[in-house]
């Protein structure tokens, strides 16, 4: 009921009168009243006039599924948001959920992580209300090679999303950074569930410093706060990655990898720089040449033979 009273607060231009609200919901003006009330102490600011009704002032930047769902253009992502106060990693919730047969494009997004995790079991730092931390689930048509596609795909759509919202360009680091000013601003993590020759589903992970202050955060990371001087509506946000996502998800199946490749060549701040790279099969150094069509990094080393790495810690030489 207090969706559906938002939904008309929303959509009137001004005041909407209680016996309005009342005759369109079928709800008695007591029962109304004592939504209104519930929708304040959620940090909702509604005025309420003798003989004018009542006006929404201002919503809570908080990620409650109605409010990532109005106006939502995406048709598939979002579709189903599940919201938490506080929980220990999104990642964890939306793969028991996956498991479980939940729909595509499910998000779980929370205030805060306790757990928040990103690459090789590393912390995320997760400050109440401050950044964006969600998890989306995915039942794309792909192998288990292909499957890293989609961690490309998702920061071309990350950084996209923070250029039209923010107005700043966002480079990505190969294979999952974004970056501003050569500070980390955020994160994409992808865990799947695949089977020999089919990929069952993907869990995308996003961790971004929205409104986070600098001493919340590791060293050598920045927010858009920071960079832009302004608070940030994290809900605008997340509905813009949602939008761009589902852009370039739809372009990966009716198109193949390579448009999604040519995007995040020109957003790239990885290929033709120099890099050392760190994985389990050792360290090497050279030139960032190219990505290839599952979406590994190839490097030219010091004796000039193309060296092709799946994963790893890149530094940029």
């Amino acid at each position: 009921m207090q969706n559906q009273i938002l939904h008309f607060l929303k959509k009137s231009e001004g005041y909407i009168s209680g016996e309005e609200i009342s005759r369109q919901l079928k709800i008695s003006r007591a029962g109304i009243w004592k939504n209104i009330e519930e929708l304040r102490k959620e940090g909702y600011d509604i005025e309420a006039v003798p003989h004018r009704g009542y006006r929404l002032a201002s919503a809570p930047d908080k990620l409650f599924p109605h409010e990532i769902q109005f106006n939502l253009k995406a048709k598939i992502l979002g579709k189903e948001v599940i919201h938490y106060d506080s929980i220990g990693s999104t990642m964890d919730v939306a793969f028991e959920l996956a498991m479980k047969g939940s729909l595509e494009g499910t998000v779980v997004c929370a205030e805060n992580q306790t757990k928040g995790r990103g690459r090789l079991g590393r912390d995320w730092v997760s400050p109440k209300g401050k950044g964006i931390y969600l998890s989306i689930i995915l039942r794309p048509r792909l192998t288990p090679n292909e499957a890293a596609q989609l961690t490309l795909l998702s920061a071309v759509a990350v950084s996209e999303a923070i250029k039209k919202v923010c107005g700043v360009a966002a480079s990505i680091k190969w294979p999952n950074d974004l970056l501003i000013n050569n500070k980390k601003v955020a994160g994409i993590l992808m865990e799947s569930s695949a089977q020999m020759d089919n990929v069952r589903f993907v869990v995308l992970g996003l961790g971004l410093n929205v409104n986070t202050a600098l001493n919340h955060l590791p060293p050598n990371s920045t927010s858009l706060k920071q960079v832009t001087g302004k608070q940030i509506s994290r809900v605008h946000l997340i509905q813009e990655i949602l939008q761009h996502l589902e852009k370039w998800y739809d372009i990966l199946k009716a198109k193949g990898f390579p448009p999604v490749l040519v995007r995040w060549k020109e957003l790239s701040s990885t290929l033709g720089r120099r890099v050392r790279i760190v994985d389990p099969s050792g360290a090497i150094e050279g030139e960032a040449i190219g990505l290839d069509a599952q979406g590994g990094l190839m490097i030219r080393n010091e004796s000039g033979i193309a060296v092709k790495r799946m994963t790893g810690d890149v530094v940029l030489i």
